[in-house]
């Protein structure tokens, strides 16, 4: 992916953010930016183009939107295994952060999260399943991995990963 292509995601990241934000969304902005770029390959993978989901958010049985089916990549007892899913289809980026703010605030295991919502690390941190509770990706280096794009998104202009 080229230069051009990964500025072009940040803005319309920016755009998205901060539209749900007036739609009275709450999330860590760098932690956003770079779990979207790493969930869609930066905004062009099949999900992200064809259903506006930015996250990987699936589609549960309570959810009542439309849907996609696609495969996945699921980390299962020590290995990646490929399944298909259901996923929820927006209409929008900013209505995608949306439904991902109700989620953080709907999940009791996302509060340490919502606690640290200044502080980019430990709201990742809260992100990530722990021995009891269940977590935003099975990908044993997700926290490693969101970091490094977010150092990327940092250099192209993006949002800083700083303490505020």
């Amino acid at each position: 992916m080229n230069v051009t292509s990964k500025s072009l995601f940040i803005f319309r990241m920016r755009k998205a953010c901060e539209i749900a934000r007036m739609k009275g969304a709450i999330f860590n902005e760098p932690v956003v930016f770079a779990q979207a770029a790493l969930e869609s390959a930066w905004g062009t993978s099949r999900l992200a183009r064809e259903a506006c989901n930015l996250f990987g958010i699936k589609a549960t049985p309570s959810w009542k939107g439309p849907v996609i089916t696609l495969p996945t990549r699921e980390y299962v007892a020590g290995k990646w295994i490929v399944v298909p899913a259901n996923w929820r289809k927006y209409p929008s980026w900013n209505e995608c952060i949306v439904d991902y703010s109700r989620i953080l605030h709907a999940c009791p295991w996302y509060r340490d999260a919502l606690e640290n919502i200044n502080d980019p690390d430990a709201f990742l941190r809260g992100l990530l399943p722990t021995v009891r509770e269940p977590g935003w990706a099975t990908d044993p280096i997700y926290e490693f991995k969101v970091k490094q794009i977010a150092k990327e998104i940092e250099k192209l202009g993006g949002p800083k990963w700083e303490r505020s």
